[in-house]
């Protein structure tokens, strides 16, 4: 099946990825928690912002293809990004790495509350 999407409106299309996401959802195939190796497609220094909320942190990050992504952190697996954050904004650039393209550490262009 096609959709031609050449002549959706941008409502058109926030309707169309959200209810192809449920959809997604719905079909429970099995999805990895593995880290995605391999060619990976990434945007560069995103618009995101954090909140505190009753279930812990909320990061809403700004991706270009999905608009505003939002999740919700709870407290122990925060800690452990704030470690793993903070190791990495205190290591030496790598010389010969394949990521030579991220960015340094910055704030994103966001807010911290």
């Amino acid at each position: 099946m096609t959709i031609d999407i050449s002549k959706l409106s941008i409502p058109e299309l926030d309707q169309l990825i959200v209810r192809a996401a449920q959809r997604r959802e719905e079909l429970n195939s099995p999805m990895s928690d593995a880290q995605p190796q391999g060619e990976l497609r990434a945007v560069l220094d995103p618009k995101w912002y954090v909140s505190m909320v009753d279930a812990g942190t909320l990061l809403q990050i700004r991706d270009p293809g999905h608009n505003w992504l939002n999740y919700i952190i709870p407290p122990a697996p925060r800690a452990v990004l704030l470690t793993h954050l903070l190791q990495q904004a205190l290591m030496p650039k790598l010389e010969n790495s394949n990521l030579q393209m991220l960015p340094a550490p910055s704030g994103g262009g966001g807010r911290l509350h």
